[in-house]
């Protein structure tokens, strides 16, 4: 139970670190495009926060190590995966699929949702530019937050 919540709450931190990358990168686009389509004079200026790159840059070299920590320990693990992703005999496995069942089902409800919750961005784009990277994370989070849930019996 234990390893499963410290896997759910690192890949829910992962995803944080990510939106936080893009909305960081949208910033600079949005400066960018504003040089191009308002013709300004030479000096131009583009800032960039390189706090959220480095900070998920960090992140990911830890996720790396802890990674390879718990593969020298014998432990089945793949970078790919979750770190809860345990299929050790046939009731680990059986609870698995049900998992892995259970969060494709929540995508494909969650995603649509998330494309019709997108027609509403036009409506409040000056007030919330993040939107539809929070709309998209959404689809991911929920994923897996479903799936550990239901791999809790393991």
């Amino acid at each position: 139970m234990r390893s499963s919540t410290l896997s759910m709450f690192l890949s829910l931190l992962m995803l944080f670190f990510a939106g936080w990358v893009l909305a960081v990168l949208y910033d600079a686009y949005a400066q960018f495009a504003k040089i191009i389509n308002e013709d300004i004079a030479p000096p131009w200026e583009v800032s960039v926060s390189v706090w959220p790159f480095l900070l998920f840059l960090l992140y990911s070299l830890a996720l790396f190590f802890f990674y390879r920590y718990k593969k020298n320990k014998k432990e089945k693990i793949s970078l790919w995966f979750p770190l809860q992703f345990s299929e050790e005999d046939e009731r680990e496995q059986a609870i698995s699929g049900i998992a892995c069942r259970k969060a494709f089902i929540s995508t494909w409800i969650s995603a649509p949702i998330a494309a019709s919750a997108l027609v509403f961005y036009p409506l409040f784009e000056e007030q919330f530019r993040y939107y539809p990277i929070l709309i998209v994370l959404l689809i991911p989070t929920i994923q897996i937050l479903t799936y550990f849930f239901h791999i809790r019996k393991i």
